[in-house]
């Protein structure tokens, strides 16, 4: 069975955050310093990203080992370093960007306001909650939640672009949370306990709950 495409999200990334002291370092050539910049672009407010070679290479347009040998130059270079991963059914490694040598995460952490902080802490729980659901789940459930995040970011750029807002925490972290909670109102066909009636769709009244379930 082919499986139905799902089409990519829209990037909402807006700017990165870049060391200062990369733009005046002359160990730095052109596409080591664009690899940096696009690992940057997705830090979080500690310097953490979980990006994968892959996708930054699909951004920049070279191959995942490219990749590979230009975070291997900026690690010697310190401009990077390895983090300990937040959960292990992230598939990528923990990385994190290098601001200043002598603030370690924690500082950074400790540093950042309140809200950020719950901002933070919110969006590492549905990170862990979601790479754990996509680790144990088949391949329909994966596609399921797949579709329905996506559906949902371009709900959101559909409600920005006709004049509504939605903050920055629940424009990343919202179609995450959506998603979960529409997959656990699923249950597999014919695997469900007995219920009072099964839904059905129609083109003229949508959903509707018609007659008890029977084998």
């Amino acid at each position: 069975m082919v499986k139905p495409a799902i089409a990519r999200p829209k990037d909402l990334r807006e700017f990165a955050v870049v060391p200062i002291r990369a733009i005046t370092d002359p160990r730095l050539k052109p596409r080591t310093f664009q690899v940096l910049v696009a690992f940057c672009s997705y830090a979080d407010r500690t310097g953490r990203t979980f990006v994968s070679l892959d996708r930054i290479g699909k951004d920049i347009g070279i191959k995942a080992p490219g990749v590979a040998y230009h975070v291997k130059k900026l690690t010697a270079l310190k401009y990077m370093v390895k983090a300990k991963p937040i959960s292990r059914h992230i598939p990528s490694a923990t990385r994190r960007i290098v601001y200043r040598h002598s603030i370690s995460e924690d500082t950074i952490r400790s540093r950042l306001s309140p809200e950020h902080q719950m901002e933070l802490a919110e969006t590492e729980r549905l990170f862990k909650y979601h790479a754990k659901a996509n680790s144990e789940a088949d391949p329909r459930e994966k596609m399921l939640r797949e579709k329905f995040r996506v559906s949902c970011e371009q709900f959101f750029r559909d409600a920005l672009a006709d004049g509504w807002h939605i903050g920055a925490m629940d424009l990343r972290t919202a179609p995450i949370r959506l998603a979960e909670q529409a997959m656990g109102c699923l249950v597999r066909d014919r695997d469900a306990p007995q219920s009072h009636g099964e839904a059905t769709y129609s083109p003229v009244s949508g959903f509707e709950v018609v007659g008890p379930r029977t084998e």
